[in-house]
């Protein structure tokens, strides 16, 4: 086991995977939390009074973003490294399928399609976590909850994000805040 583990984590390091995971990880897990926000805004300012809804249309969504991000990042990955491998090959003149490198691109568009596909269901079923508390909390407080676990999990991002360049954490994550907070108001605007 801890041979395959160390073989997984070579193919990660000859792929560069780590870095494109990194990326897709930030991005799909803000396009999952800025969604779902969007899902619990409109429910909240359409009336909806059942929490059942808003728990199905949010794990809905969040199903639906992570199949599309697991599937749509697998094949792109695929065939980027696919590819890249071929280009190589050319210029080497020899067939790398049964190389290291080979079996590390494959494992890399693998895991950069699990990442990307679970990063915003994650993030999605976060902010959908208030609602099955509802009756013993109102309604009204589980959109507050959701709301604010979406302005946290924005935050987390944003602080992840400064780790990464080596900037202040602070000051990332509220940069993230403020999107999120402009999205709050507009689609707020919107759906009223």
């Amino acid at each position: 086991m801890r041979r395959r583990i160390d073989r997984y984590r070579e193919y990660l390091k000859t792929s560069r995977a780590y870095e494109i995971a990194r990326r897709l990880f930030v991005m799909n897990a803000f396009d999952g939390a800025l969604t779902i926000m969007g899902v619990v805004i409109g429910a909240h300012f359409s009336g909806v009074s059942d929490p059942h809804i808003i728990i199905t249309a949010g794990f809905a969504g969040a199903l639906a973003m992570g199949i599309s991000g697991i599937s749509g990042a697998y094949l792109a990955e695929r065939a980027e490294r696919k590819r890249d491998l071929r280009k190589l090959e050319m210029a080497m003149l020899k067939n790398l399928n049964n190389t290291n490198y080979a079996r590390a691109t494959r494992f890399a568009s693998i895991i950069v399609a699990v990442v990307d596909g679970i990063s915003p269901a994650l993030s999605a079923a976060i902010l959908v976590m208030p609602y099955f508390f509802v009756p013993e909390i109102s309604m009204q407080w589980a959109f507050y909850a959701s709301l604010i676990l979406g302005l946290a999990v924005l935050f987390t991002l944003g602080i992840f994000l400064a780790r990464i360049s080596d900037e202040r954490p602070v000051v990332s994550g509220i940069q993230m805040i403020i999107v999120g907070i402009i999205t709050i108001i507009i689609v707020g605007l919107l759906a009223k």
